[in-house]
């Protein structure tokens, strides 16, 4: 017990995945960033950037130019599926 609630913080980490961090070069995203204080600092600046709703209200218009131009490329290439999501 002592070591799950005293030093929690010393033994849980997000994990290690040398594919996705190291080799391919992702280890300082957010998802693959161990605990610490940069975790905290960059969990921190996206709050303030897209943690709300109303902060996400400024991404609105941007979201509905960006769901028109996916829903033409589909209708025009529905063949290309794949590369459409991709984009």
């Amino acid at each position: 017990m002592e070591m799950l609630e005293k030093k929690s913080r010393i033994y849980s980490d997000r994990p290690v995945i040398p594919m996705g961090g190291e080799l391919v070069g992702w280890k300082d995203t957010l998802g693959l960033l161990p605990y610490g204080q940069r975790f905290r600092s960059y969990r921190k600046m996206i709050h303030q950037v897209i943690g709300t709703h109303e902060a996400m209200s400024k991404f609105h218009h941007i979201e509905e130019m960006e769901t028109h131009r996916f829903l033409k490329l589909i209708q025009t290439g529905p063949e290309e599926l794949a590369s459409h999501i991709r984009r």
